[in-house]
């Protein structure tokens, strides 16, 4: 199992993140675990070297199974500290990254300038303590053993097959003075593979020089530098330079893809062989890459220029350009490379130019062509011309589009389409809208669009319920045709209509007579009245009325002294109802269609001049009887009004000659009138 990553660059990146922490890496190796970590801070480093590290082991798998605890081990029984620098001495003559590594932990200076090599141009030279940091990471990353000595790294050999490890470093160092995270990472013991190949290694030939680039991108996680091997007769391989490369462009915000070296060479036309080997961050080499060849080539001495351009009674175009005689030996032909805009992209549209051509003729032009002509060395090489621009003549602007059709859906979103001009020379269209018919369109388009589609957003809630198109073609000359027929969308109706407002009501003995000012919208289709009782409220709103443009309806279908409550809407032609109209509450009128009076009569006593009035006993949820009396068409008035305790009365207050006309009704204990009863008598 391998669980790499360069620490010196994981510290870099945290280098001005306030937190300490500890990051470690791990790998089996045989019957070993290498373990490597570091402080992610300079001043958790200054610290961490002075009150050291402590190694924590626990099993959490054996044989497949989970321990439960996890059983722990203290692996290192004194805080593990860098070696005194007396024991620094013989490592330090071996190999120059302990010596770095000696210079930074013990050294009285450490002054970047004064050191020589690829190794100054990694670090930012900027405080000595950053420089001290940066580079002892970067050497611990490169030099295994140096690691161990500075207690960066540490081999546990007391490991058994298929067991899984969590290991913890943790830092010594006194919370109070400064807290530091530890680091964690879980090993499982099984047989592991050999580092990869770096892949994809490629060589480009220039004048006494080779770029060499392979890929980074994919071995980041694996291999923190490399060494480039170069050999001349493909067994023997020398690397180029004592210092391993690193990746100089690799940064968190524009990461790199590639690396890239160039290689000097002392003369051009002789072959060499090149293979990479890429480093991990314990110092382990891994195999090498593939071999790939090429040597230098000397560069094209002359470059093509375009002198001047004509054009043929055919419209063709002929290309003349200038070209150094005695450079002709160094080309294999020429080529024409044409694009329809000066940034490209260019295609080539000649091959095989002979190579004492100074002319060619490309035919059938575009409105606007940019030319160039490249000369094709023997090696592969290539000189190109600078640009020249070529335009024909033409004041012909394209048809007039046609078949635009569209449609609106309910989120506004309008999609059009039109039949494609079939002009050779087209460059596009322009698309137009306005929100009246009779008003000027506006371009809605910023540049022509290639295509005889195009998909745009209106506001559907708006005054506007119809939105208008019209397209114009476009020429590569910016030639302008005619407006295409304008087209009319309806917008998807979502804005419901306006609400009516109750003008006025009147209640009467036929009923309620209701009023109301309609809906202000102009697609409503129709107003629905809707009555609701009170006393009945549980049956819900029932439609009573609809109309389309009467303001006025009479409600007779009422139970007497009843609450009522009223509500009108309005409903357009796409079915939106609008908000109800502010309900209205009336009580309808008291019934006076009871028919309760009955044996009602008059009896004239002239012997003692009075006149009887007498009824049958009325029911018991009769409250009150009222009498009226008039003379014969004179006028009624109240003549009693009493409650159902007798059923006759007697009237002295009469004069003979006269006819007297009584009426009488009643009023029950709900409210309701009963119908009137009216008789005469002459006495």
């Amino acid at each position: 199992m391998v669980a790499l990553c360069s620490l010196c660059s994981i510290s870099y990146s945290q280098e001005n993140n306030s937190n300490s922490e500890i990051k470690v890496l791990a790998r089996v190796q045989g019957d070993k675990i290498l373990l490597r970590w570091a402080s992610s801070t300079p001043s958790s480093w200054l610290r961490t070297n002075k009150y050291g590290y402590e190694i924590e082991r626990y099993t959490v798998l054996r044989n497949g199974e989970l321990l439960s605890p996890p059983e722990k081990k203290i692996i290192t029984t004194v805080p593990l500290l860098p070696l005194p620098l007396e024991e620094w001495q013989d490592k330090v003559e071996q190999n120059d990254y302990a010596a770095i590594l000696a210079q930074a932990l013990y050294g009285e200076s450490f002054e970047v300038e004064q050191m020589q090599g690829g190794l100054a141009q990694i670090i930012n030279k900027s405080k000595e303590i950053e420089q001290r940091f940066s580079f002892a990471l970067f050497a611990a990353d490169l030099n295994f053993e140096a690691a161990k000595m500075a207690a960066l790294g540490y081999e546990d050999t007391d490991i058994i097959l298929n067991e899984e490890y969590l290991y913890k470093i943790v830092s010594k160092v006194p919370e109070e003075l400064l807290k530091i995270e530890p680091g964690i990472i879980t090993v499982k013991v099984i047989p592991t593979d050999p580092l990869p190949q770096p892949i994809d290694l490629i060589a480009v030939s220039g004048d006494k020089s080779i770029l060499l680039t392979w890929e980074y991108a994919l071995f980041k996680p694996i291999y923190n530098a490399y060494f480039l091997e170069r050999s001349e007769n493909g067994k023997d391989f020398k690397r180029l330079g004592d210092t391993p490369l690193v990746n100089l462009n690799d940064k968190p915000e524009t990461p790199s893809r590639r690396m890239f070296y160039v290689d000097t060479l002392s003369q051009n036309n002789k072959t060499y062989q090149y293979r990479v080997i890429g480093i991990s961050p314990f110092g382990e080499e891994g195999q090498p890459s593939k071999i790939v060849s090429a040597q230098g080539v000397k560069k094209l001495s002359s470059v093509p220029h375009i002198s001047r351009h004509e054009f043929d009674a055919l419209g063709n175009v002929i290309i003349k350009w200038d070209f150094a005689e005695t450079a002709e030996t160094e080309i294999t032909g020429f080529e024409l490379n044409w694009a329809a805009q000066e940034k490209g992209p260019y295609k080539v549209v000649k091959t095989d130019i002979p190579t004492n051509s100074r002319k060619i003729t490309y035919p059938e032009p575009e409105p606007s062509n940019y030319f160039r002509i490249a000369a094709i060395g023997k090696n592969n090489q290539k000189t190109t011309s600078l640009t020249a621009f070529v335009q024909t003549i033409d004041s012909i602007p394209p048809n007039m589009p046609i078949g635009l059709v569209g449609v609106v859906d309910t989120l506004g979103v309008v999609k059009l389409k039109w039949e494609a001009n079939i002009e050779k020379d087209i460059l596009g269209y322009r698309i137009f809208r306005g929100n009246l018919e009779k008003e000027e369109v506006s371009q809605i388009t910023i540049d022509p669009i290639t295509q005889n589609s195009f998909v745009d957003t209106v506001q559907v809630k708006s005054l506007n319920s119809t939105v208008f198109y019209q397209i114009v073609a476009v020429d590569k000359r910016f030639n302008m045709s005619d407006y295409s027929e304008k087209l009319s969308l309806k917008k998807p109706d979502i804005v419901p209509p306006s609400s009516p407002i109750f003008k006025g009501y009147k209640v009467n003995r036929d009923g309620v007579q209701l009023q109301w000012i309609n809906s202000t919208s102009d697609d409503v289709a129709e107003h629905k009245l809707y009555r609701q009782s009170i006393e009945d409220s549980e049956k819900g709103w029932q439609l009573v009325f609809k109309t389309d443009t009467i303001t006025n309806f009479k409600d007779d279908k009422l139970k007497p002294g009843v609450q009522y409550r009223y509500a009108i809407f309005a409903e357009d032609q796409s079915g939106l109802q609008s908000i109800p109209s502010t309900p209205v509450t009336i009580t309808s009128q008291k019934s006076t269609n009871e028919e309760l009076i009955k044996g009602f009569s008059l009896i004239a006593d002239r012997v003692n001049k009075n006149i009887l009035i007498s009824w049958r006993k009325m029911p018991k949820d009769v409250l009150e009887i009222i009498i009226y009396k008039s003379k014969k068409d004179g006028k009624p008035v109240l003549f009693k009004q009493m409650p159902n305790v007798t059923n006759e009365i007697v009237d002295s207050f009469i004069s003979p000659g006269n006819t007297y006309v009584y009426s009488i009704k009643v009023v029950t204990s709900k409210g309701n009138h009963s119908k009137i009863e009216t008789k005469e008598v002459i006495f």
